[in-house]
């Protein structure tokens, strides 16, 4: 066993990182003195300090980190999603930059359409997520189509539903084809209203305050389900599920 100092030279790191690494239960020293509080570790947890240190620097959160190392989460499943994640802001910089983001301040009358959401049988994650976390969840399902080889037929999208009152869900689902059983949905809508949001992902709010106005200014009756479709050019299709429209 060696002490803490010296565990932290060889792992190249501060005393205080391995402070917080033990707080967050990733890096748990071997051995604690209780007579000097003196932290001891294993010469083979160094190992583990190197992989802490890789996903640092890829940018993994600390819980992210501890649910790789107990065994709770892939790596693959979380790397890819945060590629994925990665992937989205480049491209999101690189709208800015050379100023093709839309103001999207528009006449919504020339953008916003009334459309059904074609039907479809998706694989899905069931939970209530955060948005932030959703590269997680993508990265879930195209490791499961792949590991079940399974046909993808669409871009991966987000359903919320009951956004009216206390139950709220949230369903991360990608489109597969010729693949039917209990863990598959089948999604279908007959009457939305839609937008394609060229935007950015990270402004996407835009698009739901545009189609919440026009049904405002159009007296149509929401159903408290939304569909946000993710598609590969970087745009969103965003559905908002009505009930009816009053004449």
């Amino acid at each position: 066993m060696i002490t803490r100092g010296q565990f932290a030279v060889m792992g190249n790191v501060g005393r205080k990182a391995l402070r917080l690494y033990q707080e967050e239960g990733i890096l748990i020293p071997v051995y604690i003195n209780k007579d000097n509080g003196y932290h001891y570790y294993d010469e083979s947890q160094l190992e583990t300090l190197e992989k802490i240190k890789r996903f640092r620097k890829l940018g993994l959160s600390l819980f992210e980190i501890r649910q790789i190392l107990d065994g709770n989460a892939s790596e693959t499943e979380i790397i890819e999603g945060r590629i994925k994640e990665t992937d989205q802001l480049l491209s999101e910089m690189k709208a800015y930059k050379t100023g093709t983001e839309h103001d999207n301040s528009g006449s919504n009358e020339e953008l916003i359409d009334h459309r059904s959401f074609e039907r479809c049988n998706c694989i899905y994650i069931c939970e209530n997520t955060e948005r932030e976390d959703l590269g997680m969840s993508v990265g879930k399902l195209y490791e499961r189509a792949s590991r079940e080889v399974l046909n993808i037929s669409g871009d991966h999208f987000v359903i919320y539903d009951g956004l009216d009152n206390e139950s709220f869900s949230m369903k991360t689902c990608l489109p597969v084809s010729e693949h039917t059983g209990d863990d598959v949905l089948e999604i279908s809508e007959e009457k939305c209203i839609h937008i394609k949001f060229r935007g950015g992902f990270s402004k996407v709010w835009k698009a739901h305050r545009m189609l919440r106005d026009y049904a405002d200014e159009h007296s149509i009756i929401l159903a408290g389900r939304i569909y946000e479709v993710y598609n590969k050019d970087m745009s969103v299709d965003v559905y908002y599920a009505i009930i009816l429209q009053k004449a």
